[in-house]
């Protein structure tokens, strides 16, 4: 029930390579699922962050014909002390969607959190636990992308048309990439990014169109500031957009070359610049060589190239100042056998422009979409928090952001 407390049995080892000390803050009895990561994740003091989990099984799913994105089923929300692992039921009764998904968040300042269950977009106070329902969602949408201004005043999502697809069938589970994302780019869903006003309690359509739009995000320091992608295959879409709400001015942040440049897993840095992953070929018959992170200001102005000797991870994010970086894979040489396993430091080199991996520990999730690791950093930059199936459940688990433990060379 609500106000429920919850005592996991912390488990903390040394991990084999580095000997850096790795804490599953949760206890594998239960799926345990982060908000995405680009979305805000703790309080600023560090203290709490949030999850969804399955734990308690008092989920209800209200409409079961609405669409359902997410991949491990439904779970109620908690908020996770996470020096102490003490977790506390927000919610009861409620279906938010787990697996891959940005369907909660928690504000800074440790005053409320948002989420979405059963076509409904709520709050709930982290302080009385009263609930609060902020508007309906027609269940023809899938809900992604919540996102939330620094100033807690504005939140902002995307809606994408739902559609029915033929090819998932032929979907391999562990490859990571979205099922059907060809047939549903060809097929132009109708989509529509949502900015509500939490002082107004007013929602309006910022932007829309035939392209599937994913990963609407506002920039901290500013609520009229709206990053976004054309979601689908990563060869074929102009990925990285930006809207001012304030002009109505929509641009391309980064223009791709089709077939040749990939630009994504775009997000806000601390300081409120762009980040994204890319990746480039010469010809659209040969697979992508050269990759890179990318860092630039939301007018597109001062853009820095930090290149990766090998491959890049696929999803990657940064601490305060942007010289180091988290990734969920690490590559050390050309061929580093079981690269994905392992969770990487990244020191972003301002003289070489070159991002310069080191590993940190092994994560060892499976890498089904619903697992994948996500890592961030805390506010304060001290620790890294990521999730990981590896003991069976989807898990929480912390290490410290220590450069010092990490390895710049396999060992023989």
């Amino acid at each position: 029930m609500k106000g429920s407390e919850f005592y996991f049995n912390r488990k903390t080892y040394k991990d084999e390579l580095t000997g850096v000390s790795v804490t599953r803050i949760t206890d594998n009895k239960a799926h345990y699922d982060r908000p995405y990561f680009t979305s805000p994740q703790f309080t600023s003091d560090s203290r709490y962050t949030l999850f969804v989990s399955d734990l308690t099984g008092t989920s209800r799913v209200k409409n079961p014909a609405a669409p359902a994105v997410g991949k491990i089923g439904f779970g109620e929300l908690f908020l996770l002390e996470l020096q102490t692992g003490k977790a506390i039921q927000l919610t009861e009764g409620e279906a938010i969607k787990m697996g891959h998904g940005a369907h909660a968040m928690l504000a800074p300042n440790g005053s409320a959190a948002y989420y979405y269950s059963n076509e409904e977009l709520k709050s709930v106070n982290l302080s009385t636990l009263e609930t609060k329902t902020l508007m309906t969602i027609p269940n023809l949408y899938n809900f992604h992308s919540l996102s939330l201004s620094s100033d807690c005043r504005y939140l902002l999502f995307s809606l994408v048309e739902e559609v029915p697809l033929i090819t998932p069938q032929f979907s391999d589970p562990f490859d990571g990439t979205a099922p059907g994302a060809r047939e549903r780019y060809f097929k132009e869903p109708s989509s529509l990014i949502i900015r509500y006003d939490l002082q107004l309690q007013k929602g309006e359509a910022v932007f829309g169109g035939h392209h599937r739009i994913t990963h609407a995000n506002l920039k901290p320091d500013d609520g009229n500031k709206i990053l976004f992608c054309h979601d689908g295959p990563w060869d074929l879409v102009q990925r990285m957009w930006t809207v001012d709400a304030s002009t109505d001015v929509v641009k391309p942040l980064i223009v791709q070359k089709r077939n040749l440049e990939q630009v994504v897993h775009e997000y806000f840095t601390p300081s409120g610049r762009i980040g994204a992953q890319y990746s480039y070929r010469y010809r659209p018959d040969i697979p992508y060589f050269v990759f890179a992170d990318i860092f630039v200001d939301f007018d597109g102005q001062n853009e820095e190239r930090y290149y990766y000797p090998y491959k890049r991870p696929e999803h990657v994010s940064v601490g305060i100042d942007e010289s180091l970086g988290v990734g969920d894979s690490c590559m050390l040489t050309d061929n580093t056998p079981q690269y994905k396993k392992y969770l990487s430091l990244i020191h972003y080199n301002n003289e070489t422009h070159k991002a310069e991996p080191s590993l940190l520990c092994c994560h060892n999730s499976s890498g089904r979409k619903y697992a994948h690791v996500h890592p961030v950093f805390t506010p304060d930059n001290q620790h890294i928090i990521y999730s990981s199936d590896c003991d069976g459940k989807l898990n929480i688990y912390m290490v410290p952001a220590d450069l010092t433990y990490a390895l710049k060379t396999m060992p023989c």
